[in-house]
């Protein structure tokens, strides 16, 4: 009777802990693992940009049109130096994001203090150029096919700049 009594207190104990290690809000899963120096109401801010929700069972993300799991992945970036943090996020399924199974999103601290999601759109990986435009480095999208566009800070946002081929004539016909 005392070694159930024991085994019990023991599972109680672990699965007390466990809960609570567990993630209560959306945005706390969402930059699970990151480390930044973005604040709890920023966090909060950017997961609702995104569209984002947090699962009944609380164990994972959800997107707002097919309420599939998204697995996001969060990468904190400095891109012009400023000290302000910019969010890329890679998320996704093939109901959100088609072929590519994947979406990027940047999120930028515009001038009113609020992160703005300056991409979101389908892209498996991103890579940042040596190239630069007011201190932004351009941004090449990689996905489904053989032309990956190139993306340049002008004014205030990114936007699409020119498309490189993977391989002769990989762009022929796009625009």
């Amino acid at each position: 009777m005392i070694k159930h009594i024991m085994i019990f207190t023991i599972l109680a104990v672990v699965a007390i802990f466990s809960s609570s290690a567990m993630a209560t809000e959306g945005y706390e899963l969402l930059f699970q693992g990151t480390t930044s120096k973005l604040t709890t109401t920023e966090k909060q801010q950017i997961f609702k940009v995104l569209g984002f929700h947090l699962s009944k069972d609380k164990k994972f993300i959800t997107d707002e049109t097919c309420g599939a799991d998204v697995s996001p992945n969060v990468k904190i970036d400095d891109l012009n130096g400023d000290g302000i943090e910019e969010v890329f996020v890679t998320w996704g399924n093939t109901c959100t994001s088609g072929q590519a199974g994947a979406t990027v999103s940047l999120l930028i601290k515009g001038t009113s203090g609020k992160y703005i999601d300056n991409l979101g759109f389908p892209a498996i990986e991103y890579e940042k150029l040596s190239t630069k435009n007011k201190g932004f480095p351009d941004l090449k999208f990689g996905g489904p096919g053989f032309c990956h566009p190139v993306w340049r800070w002008v004014s205030n946002k990114y936007q699409h700049f020119r498309n490189e081929p993977e391989v002769k004539g990989g762009c022929d016909g796009v625009k």
